[in-house]
């Protein structure tokens, strides 16, 4: 098919092409069903002659959307770059589409075959996530052509994503630690996390904290006005009536919940009446910072798994990349635990926390451990790259301003 030919077709027709092929029910999975039935009845050799058009279905799909995904990257949709690479719609549906990892996927498809765009394309078993995370360095190397510079792209933003979540896991382990060993040595209830400074503002820090911090916290807790402090860090009267526990962050969210629907219940409200005040209850008990930051945490539960799931089988997944799956099902795993703990804390949501917190960090960690080592090194070549490229670029300027010189000079 021609680029004029791939032009004058619809996308839309072309991915619904596709998806009869790959689709759930469709022929890839009745040819799987059809082979599954026969290698079970002993007649498999019957249907040999079928076995490729196995391949050839998935083959083919992935090419029809690939010619789709040339048409939408020529009109600007986002998502082009995404099907070209060999994912579905439902593979990144609700994820988020990073504008600078696909503004030059998507010019790389649009170029009409001018520029390569067969590094955009799905590796085995990579995961749209890890797509993501890949593009930039390799786009870097790209248009850069010096593979270290795409390295170290792509290695600093494998960091960074690692020193924004290994550290909290880390924090999550040896704070959950020491909440345990006060729960059982003194008996002190356990404290939701993420709930650290609600107790700076109500002049209840945890004793780690320096005291100066802690004063100047407290002092701005009794400035704050009540109701807007109560709605931010929760509500210690709903704690105390419903929960009961002396402070919102020691509170057990589904019990206050449950026992205000039961109450509403009791005072003859209907089912969807009680849910409607257990759930409020529980909101104004947790308040507004406790809430987003288990609403964060059930989004990542939610993507992480949904990349796990992306991998396939897991004995494959973990075939390929025994580290790396590791820490994508500890990280899911650590999430649920962290989740479980800011709704209800006690020493089981806290100790599974704890542990998972653990082995997530210490497990991606050692994954990356070639990355953090490497990394110095990297940067000091790109930099040394960008300096020889400075140097070549003054010496041309040099060189164009002599012979511009010498046209403007009559004696020369």
């Amino acid at each position: 098919m021609s680029d004029s030919s791939k032009r004058m077709a619809n996308p839309s027709d072309l991915e619904h092409l596709a998806k009869l092929l790959d689709g759930r029910g469709r022929l890839g999975d009745k040819l799987d069903e059809a082979f599954t039935r026969a290698s079970r009845l002993g007649v498999e050799d019957k249907l040999s002659v079928l076995k490729p058009l196995r391949s050839w279905t998935g083959d083919t799909a992935v090419d029809l959307r690939r010619r789709g995904a040339i048409l939408r990257a020529e009109k600007g949709d986002p998502q082009a770059a995404a099907l070209y690479a060999g994912f579905k719609p439902e593979d990144f549906k609700g994820l988020a589409l990073p504008p600078d990892a696909m503004l030059i996927a998507n010019a790389a498809i649009a170029s009409g075959g001018k520029f390569d765009a067969a590094w955009l394309k799905r590796e085995p078993g990579e995961t749209y996530q890890d797509w993501l995370q890949r593009i930039p360095g390799d786009a870097a190397a790209k248009v850069s052509g010096d593979e270290n510079i795409g390295e170290m792209v792509g290695d600093y933003i494998e960091l960074t994503a690692l020193a924004s979540t290994v550290p909290g896991a880390f924090k999550v382990a040896a704070l959950g630690t020491l909440s345990l060993i006060k729960r059982f040595k003194h008996g002190d209830f356990m404290k939701a996390p993420g709930t650290t400074l609600a107790q700076i503002l109500k002049g209840r820090p945890p004793s780690l904290l320096p005291a100066r911090i802690a004063r100047l916290g407290a002092q701005i807790g009794r400035s704050t006005p009540p109701v807007v402090l109560n709605v931010l860090t929760g509500s210690d009267r709903l704690a105390q009536l419903h929960g009961g526990r002396l402070y919102a962050w020691e509170a057990n969210l589904l019990k206050v919940g449950n026992n205000v629907r039961s109450a509403s219940r009791a005072a003859g409200a209907s089912r969807l009446g009680a849910l409607r005040s257990g759930a409020g209850a529980a909101l104004r008990t947790g308040g507004w910072w406790r809430a987003a930051g288990i609403g964060g945490s059930i989004v990542a539960v939610g993507v992480g798994a949904f990349d796990v799931w992306q991998e396939g089988h897991p004995a494959d997944a973990f075939r390929r990349d025994k580290l790396g799956y590791v820490s994508k099902v500890s990280g899911v795993a650590f999430n649920t635990s962290l989740t479980a703990a800011m709704v209800a804390p006690n020493p089981v949501t806290i100790g599974a926390a704890v542990v998972t917190g653990a082995v997530y960090g210490g497990v991606t960690l050692w994954q990356n451990r070639d990355k953090i080592r490497e990394f110095p090194g990297k940067v000091a070549d790109a930099g040394a790259w960008a300096g020889k490229k400075v140097a070549e670029g003054a010496a041309k300027l040099a060189d164009g301003a002599k012979k511009l010189g010498s046209a403007l000079n009559p004696f020369d």
